[in-house]
């Protein structure tokens, strides 16, 4: 078992070297190991600690490309650069491309904007003429769920505690046990620096963000 699962354990009180109820063998701690993964991944996108590089050579007259990756989801871009142009691309989306031109799939020429269409695609406005243009992509990732405890956990030591209650939360909730549920919650909280957070502010919600400039005006004319 790694420290985290072993944070778990003691904070349950079960004994780390001979534990009862978890069996230290993979199919033992899958609950642990299912609860602490639910954890990496909400601090992943709380934090935005959890960042990629992605290279994309562009191709003549595509404009949609798929987002693959072996370390993980996608969950959203922060920077889209043409290191070669020194360029660097504004985030739209569909409504506004067809807002300004309903023709715009037709467009070619340099890229100058990006778009987001769901999690694992993406699109570009105009299209390229050439195959001599790399974007270079700058995104925040969730990291792949672990499944041994030789497996690399993806996540700051700082936020280990904080992992360790989120999964002993669930724990005592999938017991039945809902006051020692909450209480370790709001140790989790406490850990991330969010409890004294005012829930409603919108910079603190986890959700799939966007960058994309702002609607015109009601004074520009579409084409």
């Amino acid at each position: 078992m790694n420290s985290i699962e072993k944070h778990v354990l003691q904070l349950i009180g079960e004994n780390t070297t001979s534990p009862d109820v978890f069996a230290d063998t993979d199919a033992g701690m899958v609950q642990i190991r299912d609860s602490v993964n639910d954890a990496i991944e909400e601090i992943a996108l709380l934090t935005d600690s959890y960042r990629g590089q992605y290279i994309i050579p562009l191709r003549d007259s595509r404009s949609f490309y798929r987002l693959n990756s072996s370390r993980g989801r996608f969950c959203h871009i922060t920077d889209a650069w043409i290191p070669s142009l020194k360029r660097r691309l504004d985030q739209t989306d569909l409504v506004r491309l067809n807002y300004l031109n309903t023709n715009w799939l037709s467009d070619s020429g340099t890229p100058e904007c990006y778009f987001p269409i769901g999690v694992n695609w993406m699109g570009l406005w105009p299209y390229p003429t050439d195959d001599q243009i790399v974007l270079e992509l700058m995104t925040i990732m969730i990291p792949d769920r672990y499944t041994s405890d030789t497996a690399r956990i993806r996540l700051k030591d700082d936020f280990s505690w904080a992992a360790a209650h989120y999964a002993v939360g669930e724990y005592w909730a999938s017991r039945g046990d809902a006051k020692s549920a909450m209480w370790h919650h709001n140790k989790y909280l406490d850990k991330m620096g969010l409890f004294k957070t005012y829930t409603a502010s919108p910079e603190k919600l986890a959700y799939y963000r966007s960058n994309k400039e702002r609607m015109p005006n009601n004074e520009l004319v579409r084409s």
